[in-house]
């Protein structure tokens, strides 16, 4: 499926062991990947596979979306980065569409989900640091970046094994427990850090009355509300955020609005760009000199993403998804019981499914050999992270890949 020189797998295994640091647990097996369109890649030996990892969660449109690469070319002939020191026009409108989005408030440009959740946390401790308040109540199974101060954010111990002393400043809990976090809060907490739906850590949603709590108890002590917004947001769940989804499903008329949100992943749908909307508390706390960064919101990056929510938008692909992760969460709940599948969770593009009397690792690998991409994460459980404008008929190839290795 490639073109120019044929190149082989095994060759590309070599070069990897022999050039490439091997911080990810690829399986020896895991096929080496050359073309994708729409919802399939193909591997170098012309096998085809249905991809509902999505590049973790990333790859909304699928892959080599024609819009998008015509869009990437028109703006790289025309301005690719001119830094931060000046203004251009895709930034402005980009902000402006997220904020219209999301409520009043401001938004910086990063280049990743983990630089958005540092600036979220810089932020607040820049807002609390006249009272001294800097600690940040996150959850446990919580996974918020790679960088030494988000492996300290994330409440995996794992994440920091060997990379001690962790940032101070930190506290955890339980996911899903409002008690806990409300015992938690003290002198110096300046802001409690949440996912609307915990991804790594094995999509868990939060609960309304969570939500809502944690809304009220936050405003309540004078303390921010944020969230990691990275994996769970972006229309992923069908609605622009997590959590209007999940309060859409309970049919809650409670208003809710975080002090500030982070964003990564579909937001550029595979090019590289982040985000963090702050809210009017939190808009102008970062002044000149306490934050910034070379690439962020680019004119290129910025480009793509907007091109994203007009596709988005001109072809209904949040109701799509919402629907058709209906219908897989439908599907699989029928397998339910059956072989390795246990329970099935998650709303829209993000699906999760437990893994009974086998490794998730090993599963992962039978539906790749099966020609079905998904991830694994927690301890024991699968992500079907489908694309926005995956089609009914892939849902269903998908399920029979799935009923396949029963």
């Amino acid at each position: 499926m490639n073109k120019g020189k044929a190149i082989s797998s095994s060759e590309v295994r070599a070069q990897y062991a022999q050039h490439v640091v091997a911080s990810y647990k690829r399986p020896d097996i895991a096929p080496v990947l050359v073309k994708g369109k729409g919802t399939k890649v193909w591997d170098a030996e012309g096998k085809e596979y249905l991809d509902f990892g999505s590049g973790i969660a990333v790859n909304c449109l699928g892959h080599a979306h024609p819009r998008l690469a015509e869009v990437m070319k028109s703006q790289a002939d025309e301005l690719v980065h001119v830094s931060n020191l000046f203004f251009h026009p895709k930034q402005a409108e980009l902000a402006k569409a997220l904020v219209e989005r999301i409520g009043p408030g401001k938004v910086f440009f990063c280049n990743s989900g983990a630089e958005a959740n540092e600036a979220m946390v810089k932020a607040v401790r820049k807002a609390g640091s006249s009272q001294g308040r800097y600690e940040v109540i996150t959850t446990l199974n919580s996974f918020h970046g790679r960088t030494m101060g988000m492996i300290a954010a994330s409440g995996q111990e794992r994440l920091r094994e060997g990379f001690g002393p962790a940032m101070p400043g930190f506290v955890y809990v339980p996911y899903n427990d409002l008690a806990a976090i409300e015992k938690a809060i003290g002198s110096k907490t300046v802001a409690v850090m949440i996912e609307g739906i915990q991804g790594e850590g094995g999509i868990i949603p939060a609960k309304v009355e969570y939500l809502t709590g944690l809304r009220k108890l936050t405003r309540d002590k004078g303390i921010y509300l944020i969230m990691d917004s990275v994996q769970c947001g972006h229309y992923r769940t069908g609605r622009f955020q997590s959590y209007e989804r999940i309060l859409d499903e309970a049919k809650s008329k409670e208003s809710f609005l975080p002090d500030a949100i982070s964003m990564a992943k579909s937001l550029g749908g595979g090019f590289p760009i982040g985000a963090v909307w702050l809210g009017e508390k939190l808009a102008d706390v970062l002044t000149p000199g306490t934050h910034a960064t070379t690439y962020g919101g680019t004119a290129l990056a910025c480009a793509v993403a907007l091109e994203i929510l007009k596709i988005i938008e001109e072809e209904k692909l949040a109701g799509n998804i919402g629907a058709m992760g209906e219908e897989l969460k439908s599907g699989l709940t029928k397998l339910s019981g059956r072989g390795w599948v246990g329970e099935v969770r998650g709303f829209g593009g993000m699906v999760g499914v437990t893994v009974k009397g086998n490794s998730h690792a090993e599963i992962a690998e039978k539906l790749a050999q099966a020609g079905l991409l998904v991830v694994p994460a927690g301890s024991d459980v699968l992500r079907f992270l489908a694309p926005y404008n995956v089609s009914r008929k892939e849902i269903a190839e998908a399920l029979q890949k799935v009923e396949s290795t029963l």
